[in-house]
């Protein structure tokens, strides 16, 4: 069995199957050690071997308007080791707990269907692991991070890029099983939540989360690192990831242009 374990989560229409497909492939060809490759998706393909079902216990707490931004459902993937989820009624009762516990490995990277791989992706799997990792976007001012954090507005943190081993993210899970319809409430989105809850931005050795260090990931659509190198719409082949999180702009904005430029990669 591989103990590597990359992941993606697809749902509703916006990236269609053939985005999972690229990101495989991507995988494919930009990762020296082996690994397991999953989907958890609201559409599984009959005979898939990646395709996972994905639950739908937390539906009932998405308000469209109010949740636009909140992509709860990858969220799924933390209590894939989470023992207490199999006690728990309305998650032993959904189908897709059963389909979750397919999920093999013991490192797991979770990755957005929009990205770009620039390099091996071995380098997350290496990585020390004393905490999990997640994307620290650099492209912003700090400053404005801090002085509107009351405000819930200009988060540093961006979960297109998570990095955890077995059993790391059980305590996550788990407050967001047992709070999510006030988490839900409260928060924007679960980047908004994470910072609150599990990142110190005046001390990061003190947060749950490391973040992956200056030079790793970029933004295509917002730069890279604040006030040096902040060019958008440029790729960056000597980083590992490039993400097209495009969160300032309405839904569909770019949508033409990323995937041009996405697929043709």
């Amino acid at each position: 069995m591989n103990e590597n374990t990359i992941i993606c989560v697809s749902w509703g229409d916006k990236y269609d199957r053939e985005y999972v497909k690229k990101l495989k492939e991507q995988c494919e060809n930009n990762c020296s050690v082996p690994f397991n490759f999953y989907c958890i998706t609201d559409k599984p393909k009959l005979g898939s071997r990646y395709d996972i079902t994905m639950p739908i216990y937390w539906n009932k707490h998405f308000l469209p308007e109010r949740n636009f931004f909140w992509a709860y459902r990858k969220y799924y993937s933390f209590s894939i080791d989470n023992p207490r989820s199999h006690k728990v009624k309305s998650v032993a009762k959904d189908l897709a707990r059963n389909s979750l516990d397919r999920i093999k490995g013991d490192k797991f990277l979770l990755l957005d269907l929009d990205v770009v791989i620039h390099q091996d992706l071995k380098y997350f799997f290496d990585l020390p692991m004393e905490k999990p990792w997640i994307v620290k976007g650099y492209w912003n001012n700090m400053n404005n991070s801090k002085k509107n954090y009351a405000k819930l507005k200009s988060t540093p943190l961006n979960s297109s890029v998570i990095r955890w081993d077995r059993g790391q993210l059980s305590k996550v899970w788990e407050e967001m099983y047992d709070n999510i319809d006030m988490i839900m409430f409260t928060y924007p989105s679960a980047d908004n939540y994470f910072v609150h809850r599990w990142y110190d931005l005046w001390n990061e050795e003190e947060s749950f989360f490391n973040v992956f260090p200056e030079g790793d990931i970029y933004s295509y659509y917002k730069g890279n690192i604040f006030p040096t190198d902040m060019e958008k719409l440029k790729y960056r082949p000597d980083h590992k990831i490039c993400l097209f999180n495009n969160s300032g702009q309405e839904e569909g904005d770019n949508d033409d242009e990323m995937k041009e430029h996405w697929y043709g990669w």
